[in-house]
């Protein structure tokens, strides 16, 4: 098996309980499949066959997580010590499946790409025409909700134009506008 110095590292950082445990682990997946790869990701222990994922391992503070992934469904098992474990057989029995299910995704694949045009065809004609759903005209904007008017106060009928913002009133006294140009007075005798 290929194995990744990072993994030699988070072992050797793992609490004491785990250390064998997490050892056990790497050892019994190496033994199974030599094609293995050890990896770190999510800043845990991985082992790859391809660039899938066949099992994982995690240390914590109480226990060991192990898992075997099959597709996107691991089946984890929480260790606290090493007898814990699953027996060495039932442990490989899990990864072969697993692997198996890589295997089967990997060489199946291009077969389903090439094999999807003719099946699509089929699927079309056997089933009935599908019509494309209706393209939904804009909602129209309700009108905006009033707040309830107190008792004893007039309501007020809707304007038909919006009120102008009025500018905030400043303490500065308004200038006067310039008085407009005009003829000349002439001064009366």
């Amino acid at each position: 098996m290929k194995t990744d110095p990072r993994v030699d590292a988070y072992i050797a950082q793992a609490p004491p309980f785990a250390q064998p445990i997490l050892q056990e682990a790497r050892s019994r997946v190496g033994k199974a499949y030599p094609s293995a790869e050890e990896t770190i990701k999510w800043n845990v222990p991985f082992f790859l066959l391809g660039d899938k994922i066949l099992a994982s391992m995690a240390a914590f503070k109480k226990h060991v997580k192990v898992g075997v992934w099959t597709g996107m469904m691991p089946k984890f098992v929480d260790v606290s010590e090493l007898s814990e474990l699953p027996p060495s057989k039932d442990f490989a029995q899990q990864l072969q499946t697993a692997a198996k299910a890589i295997d089967g995704a990997m060489t199946s694949k291009p077969a389903k790409e090439a094999s999807a045009e003719p099946a699509n065809k089929a699927a079309a004609s056997n089933a009935p025409a599908k019509k494309a759903p209706a393209k939904k005209a804009p909602a129209k904007k309700a009108p905006a909700k009033k707040a309830p008017a107190n008792k004893g106060v007039a309501k007020k009928a809707p304007a038909s134009k919006p009120a102008a913002k009025k500018a905030p009133a400043s303490k500065a006294p308004a200038k006067k506008a310039p008085a407009k140009a005009s003829a000349p007075k002439t001064a009366r005798r």
